[in-house]
């Protein structure tokens, strides 16, 4: 995620703007519109630098977390991934330390021999072949397609490291934990978006 952008989630002010706001404070004011703007732009920008160091992950995490232990049948995590319209979520082991994240992907790498396997490359292979590629999966544990060691983050972290780590490893979503791993929250990408805009 680009932060450097971020001045475009805000209206940008115009002269219009700047005479008006000048004509409404009472008295002289020695500055001219344009001199203005360039020290209203760049408080701005001083602002918008404060702002996104003093964002920490526990502040825009989501709390309510779905997750699966690591020995939950893989049927049950697609069906639970399907009834919450989510596609990827924390595995936990039983102190409740996040051990691995499960996502569509997971799923899709299994079902192909392909590196970066796609939804559509998975269809045509199913349409080819004569067995249902997913039928491999039924027997398996969310351990043993889950992707580990866990990309985490502890709910200390600035919200700017969070994003650039996310967009650094190409991932959607990351676990926020206290310490020893146990979750504490989720940041998704729409998350960040919120947050910043």
């Amino acid at each position: 995620m680009n932060f450097s952008r971020i001045n475009e989630c805000f209206q940008t002010i115009t002269d219009e703007d700047v005479l008006e706001a000048m004509r409404e404070i009472p008295g002289y004011l020695d500055i001219t519109p344009s001199d203005f703007i360039e020290v209203y732009r760049i408080a701005f920008d001083h602002a918008v630098n404060r702002i996104k160091t003093a964002i920490l992950a526990e502040h825009v995490m989501t709390r309510t977390v779905v997750s699966v232990l690591e020995d939950a049948p893989l049927l049950e995590t697609a069906v639970q991934m399907r009834d919450h319209d989510i596609s990827g979520m924390p595995v936990l082991n039983e102190q409740g330390a996040v051990t691995g994240v499960i996502s569509e992907k997971d799923f899709l790498s299994r079902m192909t021999e392909k590196k970066d396997p796609s939804f559509m490359q998975v269809l045509i292979q199913c349409m080819d072949d004569s067995c249902c590629l997913a039928r491999s999966l039924k027997t398996l544990k969310v351990r043993d397609i889950m992707s580990s060691p866990p990309v985490t983050v502890h709910k200390s972290f600035k919200l700017l490291d969070v994003a650039n780590l996310m967009d650094r490893r190409k991932i959607n979503r990351v676990p926020v934990c206290e310490d020893h791993n146990i979750l504490v929250g989720i940041i998704a990408r729409s998350d960040l978006v919120q947050a910043m805009c």
